[in-house]
């Protein structure tokens, strides 16, 4: 169901999408602010447990542990949006996203190898954020 929160979270990651694809960036100022926003939606609302929601924040610091570990093979930008997402979605919402953005990823993945193309090929990860997004909301699993 789309909610004024929800509408609000897809306008914000649609918005950090084409900023991802266009330069491969997205300011961290403008995350800090989306954390910011969220951690306060999360205090006023109380729309969802506050362990839940926790949770889906200790999925997006165990990915920015990754992106420490890996030297940004997942970048701290990629990572910081897990984190917000998890905040705001909580554990089960986050997990139905990431699950869904990792297997559209895979599947072009998959074309990109069977095409043959370079394996040193990126791809930004927030239009598949915001696609996995869109799909939880779509099904009405968020």
């Amino acid at each position: 169901m789309w909610t004024v929160s929800r509408i609000v979270a897809m306008v914000i990651l649609t918005g950090l999408s084409f900023m991802d694809y266009k330069i491969r960036k997205v300011p961290r100022d403008v995350l800090l602010l989306c954390m910011a926003g969220t951690v306060l939606y999360q205090a006023v609302t109380q729309n969802i447990d506050w362990m839940v929601s926790l949770g889906g924040g200790l999925i997006g610091m165990i990915f920015i542990g990754i992106s420490k570990i890996t030297r940004e093979a997942i970048g701290y930008g990629d990572s910081l949006a897990i984190l917000i997402l998890g905040i705001y979605l909580g554990v089960w919402g986050l997990l139905e996203v990431l699950a869904t953005s990792f297997f559209i990823l895979g599947i072009l993945a998959l074309g990109c190898v069977t095409m043959r193309r370079k394996k040193s090929l990126a791809f930004p990860f927030y239009p598949f954020l915001t696609v996995g997004y869109l799909f939880g909301v779509c099904i009405g699993g968020l």
